[in-house]
C-alpha cells in the first residue's frame, strides 16, 4: 500500500468524501465533514453517496452539495444501455466539479472507482482499503488508539490537519419531516408531549437479528412495567417481522414498520426516549440525534461498530459466546443473539430511563 505525503488544505478549495452506503455508515462518517469544514471553512465539500443514503447528508451545514449515485440499481441492469448512458452522464457531472482532492471512506473497489473518475488529482482513503482500492487511493494510516470506526474515519481528517473534537454528526431533519411523525404518532394515540420507547427488531443480516419471540416479550414486559407506548420502525422490507410481533403479543404497540422514510424515522428516533435495536442503522442515527441506544449485538465486532459513544448500554455475550470462541470460531452465527435474555434488557432499559428521567 502507498501511503500519502502531508497535503496543504489551505491550496485546495474543492474537496469530495466519497462515503456510498449503508446507511449506519454514512452516519459513521458524518464527522469528517464537520471536522474539516470547522477547520478549513473555506472549503467546498461534496459528498458522493447512493441514492438509498442520501437522506442522511441532505441538509447538512458542512456540506456544499451531494450527488448521488443509482448504487443497486446499476449492478442489477448492467447490461441495459440505458445504464451506460446514465453512467456517462453521471461521469460528466462528477468530472465538472472539478475536485481536487477526494476522501475514500469506504475503501473498496466500488467507492475507489468513483473517486478515480472523478478525476481529482489526489485521492485518499481511509487505512482499510480492500478489493484492490489501495491501487487507486493513497492510504492514510490508522492511528493505533483509534479502535471504533468513526475515529478511524476521523483519522483522516486529523492527517490532514484538522481538529477532530467535537466529534459532531450533523443530521438535519426537516420540519415537514417531523410534522408528519407528529401526526402519525398522534394518530397512534401518542401526543407529543407523551415519551415513547422506539424498538428496531430488524438487522442487514438475519443473524445479527434477536428473535422475534423475545422482542414480543420484551414489548409485553414494557407495557407491563412502565406503561410506556412502544413503537415500531424498520424499512418495508422488515414488514414479516412487525407481523410476526404482532401475532406474538397482545401488549399495544404502534407499528410505523415501512411507513417513513429515513428523515421521517429520525423524527421518530429524536421523539423518542430511548431506542433499542440489534447492529442496525437506527442505532447510529439515534446516537446523532444524541438519544440514548440500548444495543444488541452478537458476533460482529461490537468495539468498531457499536452506538458510539454508549458502549456502557451494550448487551453482547461474545466474549463467553462458545461458537466465537471455539476451535473453528464463525463470523456469521446466532448463539450470541441467542445468549441475549429479555430480563437483562428490561434491567437496561430501568438504568438507561432513570439517566433519561434524572437528566430532564
Amino acid at each position: 500500500m502507498r501511503t500519502t505525503p502531508r497535503v496543504d488544505m489551505q491550496r485546495l478549495e474543492r474537496v469530495a468524501i466519497v462515503k456510498l452506503s449503508s446507511i449506519g455508515d454514512v452516519v459513521h462518517a458524518l464527522p469528517v465533514a464537520s471536522a474539516l469544514k470547522r477547520s478549513f471553512p473555506h472549503l467546498q465539500i461534496t459528498w458522493i453517496t447512493e441514492e438509498r443514503c442520501a437522506e442522511m447528508v441532505t441538509g447538512n451545514p458542512y456540506v456544499h452539495e451531494v450527488l448521488t449515485i443509482p448504487g443497486k440499481a446499476w449492478r442489477h441492469r448492467a447490461w441495459d444501455p440505458r445504464t451506460w448512458q446514465e453512467v456517462h452522464r453521471q461521469v460528466s457531472l462528477l468530472r465538472s466539479r472539478r475536485f481536487q482532492m477526494t476522501i475514500d471512506l469506504q475503501g473498496l473497489l466500488k467507492s475507489a472507482v468513483v473517486a478515480w473518475l472523478t478525476g481529482a488529482p489526489i485521492r485518499i482513503g481511509y487505512h482499510w482499503q480492500r478489493e484492490g482500492a489501495w491501487l487507486f487511493n493513497r492510504v492514510v494510516p490508522k492511528e493505533p488508539t483509534s479502535v471504533h470506526v468513526v475515529q478511524e474515519y476521523l483519522d483522516v481528517a486529523r492527517f490532514l490537519g484538522a481538529d477532530t473534537e467535537p466529534v459532531e454528526f450533523p443530521l438535519y431533519i426537516p420540519p415537514e419531516a417531523d410534522e408528519r411523525v407528529r401526526r402519525l404518532l398522534q394518530e397512534e394515540g401518542i401526543p407529543s408531549a407523551e415519551g415513547f420507547i422506539s424498538i428496531n427488531p430488524s438487522a442487514g443480516q438475519p443473524f445479527k437479528r434477536w428473535r422475534t419471540e423475545r422482542w414480543a416479550e420484551l414489548i409485553s414486559q414494557i407495557d407491563h412495567q412502565y406503561h410506556l407506548p412502544v413503537v415500531l420502525v424498520g424499512g418495508k422490507a422488515d414488514r414479516p417481522l412487525a407481523d410476526d410481533i404482532r401475532a406474538r403479543t397482545s401488549a399495544p404497540f404502534v407499528d410505523m414498520v415501512g411507513r417513513t422514510n429515513l428523515k421521517e424515522l429520525a423524527a421518530i428516533l429524536r421523539r423518542s426516549l430511548l431506542h433499542i435495536c440489534g447492529d442496525t442503522g437506527s442505532a447510529h442515527i439515534s446516537v446523532a440525534l444524541s438519544k440514548p441506544v440500548i444495543g444488541l449485538y452478537g458476533p460482529t465486532n461490537h468495539l468498531r461498530t457499536s452506538p458510539y459513544g454508549q458502549e456502557h448500554r451494550l448487551i453482547t455475550h461474545k466474549d463467553r459466546c462458545p461458537v466465537c470462541n471455539g476451535a473453528k470460531p464463525r463470523r456469521e452465527h446466532s448463539d450470541c443473539m441467542d445468549m441475549i435474555t429479555v430480563s437483562e434488557v428490561v434491567q437496561m432499559v430501568e438504568r438507561t430511563l432513570l439517566e433519561v428521567m434524572t437528566h430532564a
